[in-house]
């Protein structure tokens, strides 16, 4: 642990102007340790609820580009998989691979823990309470939320500890690897390729293909794959712009690269301060919410990777990535771009203090709510981040786990998890968040369904730009590194000419990191 607190020491220098930072990086070997003994894991935002548009479905399905090697590009199908409203029921004829036979399953009951509390919980127990009154084998789902994926950590933390784990557990990629690596989740893999209860080639085949390979753990001796869980849905970080501003500055379309991106945001910031209003002097352009996924996806569209494609671990020193980084100082030094750490950036936004800010998908109906309170009629759109590659969101989300157990109660829990994510099912559960589906066939669903929501219709116009963020265990401790290395590279003191430093002193915390969180 003393290694990582000397990288951490010459990441930040002895500044004292940087201790604030200081403290916080410190944080990070803090919270590794507290990792290694309690196995506590910070989490992404709770999510919202939401609507979708034909317009969107026909895009998405208009993709059938195949991206290069190594992309995690999400790739789709030029039509969606037919599929039956609800699942069919199995062919019992067949001998069943798994060894549980239909009497069997009568009667059991599945335990379920999820972070979604309020109108999201209720969305979630309406499609549970169908699955209890429908199914034919009477298994009923014993639903138990807590609020946020930070209690849900926490309690099946505790849970393992006494054996008391649910049967099933909605959570993320990394959090799912952390488990697996303690033996207390099912390899799905045998569920998902059982010619009985499993899923057919077509219904694999509807699954967003990035998405879908998310939750598979590849040996690295043996070379075989086991999977740790079904894709939930995905949320993503977007860039929300208010294109009504930008049209009075004279631009009346939305940038593709970053260069047209660098014009806009000048021109915005040089607007703010003609006005002579000094309570907005440096305001108008991008406003920096410090964020991971706000770095993430910046590094994505300039065709850097966070993972090291020729071994295990992260690789952040790379000539993409170092691009990025002196791309994103420039806009600050240029007077282009402004950090905003305690400020409300929905409301910065709404008012026209920022042309462009980051945000997620689960942010829309907040940031709606924010032009609202603002009284303004400003149009404002969602849009990748902007490259002269290939545009970018970054998409992260949880999958949906099994626990171990004993067959017929796997078994259970393989069906609950199917049910959960049906087409027709799905698809009420992403309206009610506003995030993507991770089936093709759910957006059938959703068609029309976009009239109250036009932004997140937008954005699943964008889900063939999707680049999923890392399922590494350790990543939920890199996502904290992150937030720290971008509000490093934005502080005032930190110059561009100390950018290459950064970069060998992040991968150094990284390699730290991952090496110690497995």
């Amino acid at each position: 642990m003393a290694g990582l607190e000397r990288l951490v020491h010459t990441f930040f220098g002895s500044n004292r102007t940087l201790s604030r930072y200081l403290t916080l990086f410190y944080g990070i070997t803090l919270g590794l340790a507290f990792v290694l003994a309690f196995f506590s894991i910070y989490r992404h935002e709770n999510a919202t609820s939401g609507t979708i548009s034909t317009t969107a479905t026909q895009v998405i399905l208009s993709q059938a580009k195949t991206p290069t090697m190594g992309s995690t590009q999400a790739q789709v199908r030029n039509t969606p998989t037919l599929l039956p409203a609800i699942p069919p029921n199995p062919n019992e004829k067949t001998p069943p691979a798994l060894g549980v036979t239909a009497t069997e399953l009568r009667g059991v009951q599945v335990s379920l823990w999820h972070p979604w509390t309020g109108a999201n919980g209720a969305a979630l127990q309406s499609i549970l309470e169908e699955f209890n009154r429908t199914n034919q084998w009477g298994i009923t789902v014993q639903a138990s939320p807590y609020e946020g994926f930070g209690r849900l950590d926490e309690a099946m933390e505790s849970a393992l500890l006494t054996d008391t784990q649910p049967d099933v557990i909605v959570d993320y990629g990394y959090q799912a690897r952390h488990w697996d690596g303690v033996d207390a989740l099912v390899d799905l893999t045998p569920y998902v390729n059982d010619p009985v209860w499993g899923m057919t080639s077509d219904e694999q085949a509807d699954f967003y293909p990035s998405f879908w390979t998310e939750d598979l753990v590849t040996n690295a001796t043996t070379g075989q794959a086991r999977r740790l869980g079904i894709p939930f849905y995905r949320s993503a970080y977007v860039l929300y712009y208010n294109q009504s501003f930008a049209h009075d500055l004279g631009y009346p379309k939305p940038p593709i690269t970053a260069e047209d991106f660098r014009v806009r945001a000048c021109a915005a910031a040089q607007f703010v301060s003609e006005q002579g209003d000094k309570s907005n002097l440096g305001k108008g352009g991008w406003l920096i919410t410090p964020q991971p996924g706000e770095l993430v996806g910046w590094i994505y569209a300039f065709g850097g990777g966070i993972t090291n494609p020729g071994s295990a671990g992260y690789l952040f020193n790379t000539p993409d990535t170092l691009q990025a980084f002196r791309y994103l100082k420039g806009l600050q030094e240029s007077g282009c771009a402004w950090l905003g750490t305690s400020v409300d950036a929905q409301s910065e936004f709404a008012n026209r203090h920022a042309l462009f800010i980051v945000g997620s998908l689960f942010n829309i109906p907040f940031q709606r709510e924010a032009f609202a309170q603002a009284g303004s009629t400003d149009e404002w759109v969602v849009l990748p981040f902007p490259s002269s590659r290939k545009p970018v969101v970054d998409t992260y989300g949880p999958s949906i786990l099994i626990t171990r157990s004993y067959p017929p109660k796997q078994l259970a829990a393989w069906l609950v998890t199917k049910w959960l994510v049906y087409p027709l099912n799905q698809s009420e559960w992403v309206q009610a968040l506003e995030t993507y589906p991770t089936r093709l066939s759910s957006l059938g669903y959703l068609n029309g369904s976009a009239v109250n929501s036009p932004q997140w219709a937008q954005a699943l116009d964008l889900v063939p730009d999707a680049h999923s963020e890392p399922s590494l265990a350790s990543w939920s401790m890199m996502r904290w590194a992150l937030e720290d290395v971008i509000t490093q590279l934005f502080t005032s003191q930190f110059g561009a000419d100390q950018i290459p430093s950064l970069l060998e002193k992040l991968d150094s915390v990284a390699a730290e990191i991952f090496s110690q969180v497995q």
